[in-house]
């Protein structure tokens, strides 16, 4: 079994994650969100990594236009966005023992492949375009 301050931030974070899953319901705003998040996370002396966002999500659209951000900063601000039905949002919580900045150990190259929405391929087989 996990003990300490490891278990302490799997906590958090699990308790991060349920409180957003409660906070992100139709009528809602975006603003409501990221204090009670903050605040769960100073309870168990955590804090949130700055920087990270929870996005709406669409088909074959990963990184949609409305964001909540976990840790809100002075450089970085989002629109106040009313949450509504039928909305996908996918939750990212990322919780620390430390002042919440996230470094660059090894650099190593990371590749996400999107789909380019706007291109359209003319496929030659008929089971291609199917």
């Amino acid at each position: 079994p996990v003990t300490g301050r490891a278990a302490d931030v799997i906590a958090c974070a699990q308790t991060c994650f349920d409180a957003a899953l409660r906070l992100i319901r139709p009528g809602n705003r975006v603003s409501d969100v990221s204090s009670p998040l903050n605040a769960i996370a100073d309870s168990f002396q955590c804090t949130l990594v700055e920087g990270v966002m929870t996005h709406n999500m669409k088909q074959f659209v990963i990184d949609g236009n409305k964001c909540v951000l976990n840790r809100p900063s002075a450089d970085q601000k989002v629109d106040d966005n009313l949450f509504e039905e039928n909305e996908v949002y996918a939750i990212d919580v990322v919780v620390s023992t430390g002042e919440g900045k996230a470094k660059v150990l090894n650099e190593k190259q990371t590749s996400v492949f999107k789909r380019a929405l706007n291109v359209e391929y003319s496929l030659k087989m008929k089971a291609s375009r199917a």
